[in-house]
C-alpha cells in the first residue's frame, strides 16, 4: 500500500532529478522560461472580463437614476458629443440643482454654467499643435478628470457646465444621491460579425499558448523516458515512475507559473497607458478574474503533471525498447480525429442557426475543439508523412530517417505554431469575406474630386432669423466653400425617404430664389414638379427635432395638417442632395420642435483638410446640439465606421497572433537545440567516419524543414475549413467565400523564415556535437 511517505519520498526524487548536473539546471531554466511566458500570457487574457467590467462601471457612474427624476434630483447630466479629425470625443452636460449635491467621479467640484474639465487626453491636444482649432468648442477648461472618472487613459472625453437642462426632458437624466446610481447603461460596443471576430481572434491566440506550455513541459523527453526506462529495469515500480516524472515535471512548472506571476506584474505595469490600435487600459484595470488567476495557477503543473505521465506510457511497458532506442510503434488515427469532428459538427450547428452573440459560448468552444484537434492530428500527420518518404541524397536520407525514428518532438515542436496559422487563415477567410459583402452591401465609392465634395451643418432651428443669416455668413467666410445654402426642414413619421417624407420651410423671398412659382403669399404650400406625396387636408406625425431635445420638455410626436391647398412648382427642387417633398410657408404652422436649421455646402478644390473642423467650429458657436461633417460622392459615414472597427479589430489580433508566433518559434529554437544534445553521439560517429559539415547542415535544415511543412498543410486545410463556417455562421456568405492569398502567403513567409533562422541559430551547436571529441566516454 502506497503511503504518503512513499508519494513524499518519490516526488523529492524527481525534483533532485530536476536539478542534478549542468544540463539538467538548462533544461529546468528553458521549461521554466517557457512555462513563464505562457503563464503570464494566461494572466493577461485573464484580465480581459475584468477591464471591460471596471471600463464598463466607471461608465456607469457618469449617470444619473434615470429620465423621470422628479423633485429629488439635485444634479440633471445629459449626454453630448463632438469630433477632432477622425475621432470622436464624448461629453457629459452637467447642472447643479443644489450646492451640495454629489459630483461627478474623477472631479473635485462640478463644473458651473461655460465651465470644460477635460481628460488628459484632451487636455493634451488641446495644448498641443493642433489644439487651435479644436479651442473654440472648449474655450474655458478650468481642470483636468481623475483616472476614476475616465473609461481609458486615451479617452477623449469631457464634462461641461450647463443652467440650460430640463428636467422632463427624456434625454436628461437626474442624481439624487450620488452617480451611478442606475447600473446599466449601455455602451456602444461590436456588431455580430465583430464578435465573432474577436472570439476567433482571442481563441487562436490562446489555444497555442496552451499548447506552447504542454510542449514546453516536455522537452528532453526523450532523455527522460531513458532515465526512467533505466530505473524501471532496476526494479522501480510503474506508480513510483509516474511519481518520480511527476516531480521533475512540477519543478520547472512550479518555477515557471512563479516567473509567469513575475511577468504578469512587470507587464502590467509597462502596459499601463500604451495605446494599442487605440485602445489603451489603466493598471490597476489589468487584474486577473480570481478564478482564472488559480485556475491558471493550478492548472499548469497539473497539464505538465499530466502531459509528462502520458507520455510514459512506453516507458512503463516496455523500459527496454526505450533503452536500446528502437523504433516506436505506429501511431492509430480513430481518436485523434474526435475533438477535430466534434469541434466541426459545433460549428456546423452554429452555422445552420446563429442569430445573436448569445450563441458565442457554443462558437467558441467549437473552435477551441477545432483548433486542439490540429497538435493532436499532426503527429499521426507527420509520421505518415515520413513513413512513405525513400530515396534521396545523404542529408534527405540522414533527416528521414530521424524523423522514422522518432517524429513526435519533431511534431510537437511545431504544434502550436500549426495552431496559430490555422487560426490565423480563419480570422483571415473571416475577415475578407465580411468585408467583400459590406463592400458589396454599401454603394461602391467612386473616384472622387474634392469638387464633389459636400458638407452639412444640423442643428435645432434658432428663434433669432438674424442668427441663421451670421450662420450662413460664417460659413460663406470660409476657405474651399463653393455654395452655402441654408434652410429649416421638417421630417414626416414614417416616410424614411426624403424625397416623400421631408418639408423645407422658408419665407417667400427664398422661395423666389429657389423654385419658378407664379407669386406667393404666407400660408401657401408648394409641391416641387407636381410631386404630391402628402395629400391637402391630411393630418400626420412629425419627427421631434433630435438637436437640443435635452433642453426642452418631451412632448409626444408633434402633429400637423397638411394645407388644403397646394401649388404646384414647375421645377423639380433639391436642397443639397435630397429630394424635397414640399416647400411650405412659415404661417403653414409647422410646428416648431420638429424644425431643423440645415447648412448645405457645397466644397471647392481649395478646401483645406481641415475644413470639418472648422464647420464643426462655427456650428458650436451657435448651437448647444448640432451636426457637421463632409461627405464624397459615394461615401458612407457608416461604412467607414463599419471598416474602422473591422480594421481595428483585423490589426490587433493579427499583431497579437504573429507575437504570438515570434514566442512559439523561439520555443522551436529551443526544442531543436535539444535534439542536437539528445544526438551529440550519433552526431559526433557521422563527423568521425568523414560526413560533411554541409551535409549535416542540410540534413539539420530538413529536419526542421519537413515537420514545417506538414504542420503548415495542416493547418491551411483546417483554417480554411474554420474560416469558411465562421463566415456562413457571420450571414456574410452571399454565394462566395474570400480568401485572403497574400495574407496567406505572408504566413507561408513567416514559417519558412522560421525554419531558416532555427537551423542558422542551431548550426554552432551541431557543430560542436559533430566534432569527434564527442565519442569519448568515461
Amino acid at each position: 500500500m502506497t503511503t504518503a511517505q512513499d508519494w513524499m519520498r518519490d516526488l523529492a526524487f524527481g525534483l533532485r532529478l530536476a536539478v542534478t548536473g549542468r544540463r539538467a539546471w538548462g533544461r529546468l531554466v528553458v521549461t521554466a522560461a517557457g512555462v513563464g511566458l505562457g503563464v503570464a500570457l494566461l494572466l493577461a487574457a485573464a484580465s480581459i472580463p475584468n477591464v471591460n467590467a471596471s471600463s464598463d462601471a466607471r461608465f456607469d457612474a457618469r449617470w444619473g437614476a434615470g429620465a423621470a427624476v422628479g423633485d429629488g434630483a439635485s444634479v440633471l447630466v445629459a449626454e453630448t458629443s463632438t469630433q477632432f479629425r477622425e475621432e470622436w470625443v464624448q461629453g457629459v452636460w452637467v447642472q447643479n440643482l443644489r450646492p451640495d449635491g454629489p459630483v461627478a467621479p474623477g472631479l473635485h467640484q462640478n463644473p458651473r454654467p461655460g465651465e470644460v474639465v477635460v481628460s488628459p487626453a484632451l487636455q493634451e491636444i488641446l495644448s498641443g499643435p493642433d489644439g487651435a482649432l479644436l479651442q473654440p468648442r472648449f474655450p474655458n477648461v478650468v481642470g483636468v478628470i481623475a483616472d476614476e472618472g475616465l473609461i481609458a487613459p486615451n479617452e477623449l472625453f469631457f464634462y461641461a457646465g450647463t443652467d440650460a437642462l430640463s428636467p422632463q426632458s427624456s434625454s436628461v437624466s437626474g442624481v439624487v444621491d450620488h452617480f451611478g446610481e442606475a447600473p446599466g447603461h449601455s455602451r456602444t460596443t461590436f456588431s455580430t460579425d465583430e464578435w465573432l471576430m474577436l472570439a476567433l481572434g482571442l481563441a487562436a491566440l490562446l489555444v497555442p499558448i496552451v499548447v506552447y506550455v504542454a510542449a514546453t513541459t516536455r522537452l528532453a523527453e526523450t532523455a527522460r523516458q531513458r532515465r526512467l526506462s533505466a530505473m524501471r529495469l532496476v526494479g522501480a515500480g510503474g506508480e513510483q515512475i509516474r511519481r518520480m516524472a511527476a516531480g521533475e515535471a512540477l519543478a520547472g512548472a512550479l518555477l515557471g507559473v512563479v516567473l509567469g506571476w513575475a511577468l504578469f506584474f512587470l507587464g502590467r505595469t509597462l502596459a499601463s497607458g500604451v495605446t494599442v490600435v487605440r485602445t489603451a487600459v489603466f493598471e490597476f484595470d489589468i487584474t486577473p478574474v480570481w478564478w482564472l488567476a488559480l485556475l491558471v495557477t493550478a492548472g499548469i503543473p497539473a497539464v505538465a503533471v499530466v502531459v509528462t505521465i502520458g507520455s510514459l506510457a512506453q516507458a512503463i511497458a516496455d523500459p527496454l525498447d526505450v533503452t536500446r532506442r528502437t523504433v516506436s510503434r505506429r501511431r492509430r488515427l480513430g481518436w485523434r480525429l474526435v475533438p477535430l469532428g466534434l469541434g466541426l459538427l459545433g460549428l456546423l450547428a452554429v452555422a445552420a442557426g446563429f442569430d445573436s452573440v448569445d450563441d458565442l459560448p457554443l462558437f467558441v468552444v467549437s473552435v477551441v475543439l477545432v483548433l486542439v484537434g490540429i497538435p493532436v492530428l499532426l503527429p499521426w500527420c507527420v509520421e505518415r508523412a515520413v513513413g512513405r518518404l525513400r530515396g534521396g541524397s545523404t542529408a534527405w536520407q540522414l533527416a528521414i530517417g530521424r524523423l522514422q525514428l522518432a517524429s513526435g518532438p519533431a511534431a510537437r515542436s511545431v504544434s502550436a505554431i500549426a495552431v496559430v496559422v490555422a487560426g490565423v487563415i480563419a480570422l483571415q477567410t473571416l475577415v475578407a469575406t465580411v468585408e467583400a459583402e459590406r463592400a458589396d452591401r454599401n454603394t461602391p465609392r467612386e473616384a472622387v474630386q474634392p469638387a464633389s465634395a459636400e458638407g452639412r451643418i444640423t442643428g435645432e432651428r434658432p428663434a433669432d432669423a438674424a442668427e441663421i443669416g451670421r450662420i450662413e455668413q460664417e460659413v460663406r467666410s470660409l476657405p474651399g466653400i463653393d455654395d452655402v445654402q441654408v434652410a429649416t426642414t421638417a421630417q414626416v413619421t414614417g416616410k424614411k425617404d426624403p424625397a416623400t417624407g421631408t418639408l423645407l420651410i422658408a419665407d417667400c423671398a427664398q422661395i423666389a430664389r429657389l423654385l419658378s412659382v407664379p407669386d406667393c403669399r404666407d400660408g401657401d404650400a408648394f409641391v416641387p414638379a407636381g410631386r404630391s406625396p402628402l395629400r391637402p387636408g391630411e393630418r400626420v406625425e412629425l419627427v421631434e427635432s433630435s438637436f437640443g431635445m435635452e433642453f426642452r420638455a418631451s412632448t409626444p410626436p408633434p402633429a400637423w395638417d397638411v394645407p388644403e391647398s397646394v401649388r404646384p412648382a414647375t421645377v423639380p427642387f433639391r436642397f443639397g442632395a435630397d429630394d424635397i417633398a414640399m416647400v411650405l410657408t412659415p404661417a403653414a404652422g409647422v410646428p416648431a420642435e420638429a424644425q431643423n436649421l440645415e447648412a448645405y455646402i457645397r466644397l471647392n478644390q481649395a478646401a483645406p483638410n481641415d475644413l470639418s473642423d472648422r464647420l464643426r467650429n462655427v456650428a458650436a458657436a451657435h448651437f448647444a446640439d448640432y451636426s457637421a461633417w463632409i461627405t464624397t460622392t459615394g461615401s458612407s459615414s457608416m461604412a467607414a465606421e463599419e471598416e474602422s472597427a473591422v480594421a481595428a479589430i483585423r490589426a490587433a489580433l493579427l499583431a497579437g497572433a504573429l507575437l504570438t508566433f515570434a514566442l512559439i518559434g523561439c520555443s522551436l529554437f529551443v526544442s531543436a537545440a535539444e535534439q542536437i544534445q539528445e544526438r551529440r553521439r550519433p552526431l559526433a560517429v557521422l563527423g568521425a567516419v568523414g560526413v560533411p559539415r554541409r551535409t549535416l547542415r542540410r540534413s539539420q535544415l530538413l529536419q526542421n524543414a519537413v515537420p514545417m511543412l506538414v504542420a503548415t498543410a495542416l493547418a491551411t486545410v483546417v483554417g480554411m475549413l474554420l474560416g469558411t463556417l465562421t463566415a456562413v455562421a457571420t450571414n456574410s456568405l452571399r454565394g462566395r467565400i474570400v480568401f485572403d492569398l497574400p495574407g496567406m502567403l505572408g504566413l507561408f513567409a513567416f514559417a519558412a523564415a522560421a525554419v531558416l533562422v532555427v537551423t542558422a541559430l542551431t548550426l554552432p551547436a551541431l557543430g560542436r556535437a559533430a566534432h569527434p571529441t564527442g565519442l569519448r566516454t568515461e
